[in-house]
């Protein structure tokens, strides 16, 4: 149902009428104006309903107007609204037609005759910037966005189960949204309000919102299908996928999109589900109705729910219908038969090549079919990049940046970034390797002239103990050795020991012997020594324009 106002339900709950009116190009034409005005739209096919279908509507308008006045393909949008004595509803929106034929007869009454946007998508997308195989979600987004439509949330709301879809490169937008609609077993329609609604065969309310029991001219109602226990998706060379058991009604959909988990998706929403067909005329319908709403329909003595799909109106003060659920032809199925959609798809493959020549200035690329299919193996090739999928997966990009393989690579001959390969063997003849675990070096020696001159620092080594035998007799110690104690184990210095510590010393523990000189700019002495009366103390002089401290005794 179409979303109305408060007071427009509060109309329609008491004796009114209808008012109509026709926008042509910006311009309203009410009904002093016309003289005839209908629109049509049958989602599911007049004849045998078929799932899996994009329709355009229809609409045929006749009004005193001249032929000038109307734009070539000029849009149509027809409203209706509520009046009673003393109030007026919202206008509601029946659609966006755009003329296709005109006739003006000689009393001067135009006769239009249009189709919905629906048609705009009877040709190849001029563009794509999705990354194939694509989710269907974005492939519907893409095509409205290419369109100028917006998605219904009602087509968001189903679309859930996330199918992958191929490169479509041989269908048009318009086939590639009756594909899409077909896993989910519904069919695209364009609503009132101009939104791209996925419309199912086998969703239904559970109370109705409109009553064919009455208010109705005549009403015909044919026996209910068995209820739903399989689906069977045709694809391409003769292959299918099959779901549930032919203990039912099963529905057959043709789709190069199906795979087996879309058949099993869709058999939880379609087992079960009782087609109810009928065909009714002269309906006095609520205008907010719109495909896809629950009727109350008679049902032997008793009344049964069913669905509005074909609905057909006529713009006057009644505002009548005629709607139905189309009656398939060949319930029992006792012979073999398609229907009209399976005809028109199996004739499409027909002509289809089984080779694929894509040629664009000096490119070229010849496809042959020799194992598997479109769902385990694909390419997309664009004036900005190639790709290779297998699944739904990458493997192989190509673009002006360069090459991207995602997987493993195996070469035995050729050249990567300079390096050679020979019998599968990488040879490297210079390499720049910024990081490289020192585990990984295994065998050799480390010769001694890869090592600079003062490269190896205090810092660097792992062990802060360096033992005795690491120090050369005859090696001078000339440098700061930290901030704090420091201690020694019988270390021998044979020549001068400059400084300790940062301009002073605090060593715990000192012991061995010196064979040279000891210097130090501060000496602190915690302890003294004694010795035969005598103490060694702190003494200090001048040499070569050194204040330097020394011992001795005292």
């Amino acid at each position: 149902m179409i979303s109305t106002s408060a007071l427009y339900n509060q109309i329609l709950s008491g004796p009114h009428t209808k008012e109509v009116k026709l926008n042509i190009a910006g311009a309203d034409y009410g009904m002093d104006r016309l003289t005839s005005l209908r629109t049509s739209l049958a989602p599911f096919g007049s004849g045998s309903p078929s799932i899996g279908m994009a329709p355009a509507a229809e609409i045929t308008a006749s009004l005193y107007l001249p032929s000038s006045n109307v734009p070539r393909m000029a849009a149509l949008r027809p409203y209706v609204r509520l009046v009673n004595d003393t109030q007026q509803s919202e206008w509601l929106p029946q659609g966006v037609f755009y003329v296709d034929t005109r006739q003006q007869d000689a009393s001067g009454v135009l006769t239009l005759h249009g189709y919905d946007g629906m048609l705009k998508a009877d040709r190849p997308a001029p563009y794509s910037t999705l990354q194939w195989p694509a989710l269907d979600t974005d492939v519907v987004g893409e095509i409205c966005s290419i369109l100028g439509f917006t998605v219904d949330s009602r087509t968001t709301a189903l679309m859930t189960s996330g199918f992958r879809i191929s490169l479509p490169a041989q269908y048009t937008m318009r086939e590639t949204l009756r594909f899409i609609a077909a896993l989910y077993g519904g069919s695209f329609v364009l609503t009132a309000s101009n939104t791209l609604r996925l419309l199912p065969l086998w969703q239904r309310g559970s109370s109705a919102d409109h009553d064919l029991t009455s208010a109705v001219q005549s009403i015909s109602v044919s026996p209910a299908f068995p209820a739903g226990t399989g689906v069977r998706f045709l694809t391409e060379d003769d292959s299918e996928f099959f779901a549930g058991d032919e203990t039912g009604y099963v529905y057959e959909i043709a789709s190069p999109f199906a795979t087996q988990a879309a058949a099993n998706a869709l058999l939880q929403r379609m087992h079960g589900f009782v087609y109810r067909p009928y065909s009714a005329e002269g309906a006095i319908l609520n205008p907010a109705a719109e495909p896809g709403d629950t009727v109350l329909i008679p049902s032997g003595s008793s009344t049964a729910l069913s669905s509005l799909f074909t609905l057909s109106r006529s713009f006057d003060s009644l505002f009548p219908a005629d709607c139905s659920a189309p009656e398939d032809e060949e319930l029992d199925h006792e012979y073999p038969y398609e229907s009209s959609t399976d005809r028109a798809y199996t004739r499409k493959l027909q002509n289809m090549q089984s080779e694929l020549n894509v040629q664009a200035q000096a490119i070229s690329a010849k496809i042959s079919r020799t194992g598997g299919d479109s769902r385990s193996f694909g390419w997309y090739l664009d004036a900005d990049r190639f790709s290779l999928y297998s699944d739904t997966a990458e493997v192989l990009h190509v673009d002006d940046e360069g090459l991207r393989v995602n997987g493993t690579v195996y070469a035995t001959a050729g050249q990567i970034g300079g390096c050679d390969i020979e019998n599968g063997t990488l040879k490297i003849a210079n390499a720049n390797i910024e990081n490289l675990n020192a585990s990984k070096i295994t065998a050799g020696t480390l010769n001694v002239d890869r090592i600079g001159t003062g490269s190896i620092t205090g810092g660097k080594i792992a062990d802060e103990t360096i033992e005795s035998y690491n120090l050369d007799d005859g090696s001078v110690v000339n440098r700061v050795l930290g901030s704090s104690s420091v201690s020694y184990g019988k270390t021998s210095f044979q020549t001068t020991l400059d400084q300790v510590g940062t301009n002073k010393a605090n060593i715990d523990v000192l012991y061995g012997y010196f064979t040279g000189y000891a210097h130090f700019s501060q000496l602190e002495i915690d302890t003294a020594f004694y010795y035969g009366g005598k103490t060694i103390g702190l003494s200090s002089a001048t040499i070569s324009g050194r204040t330097l401290q020394y011992l001795g005794w005292q």
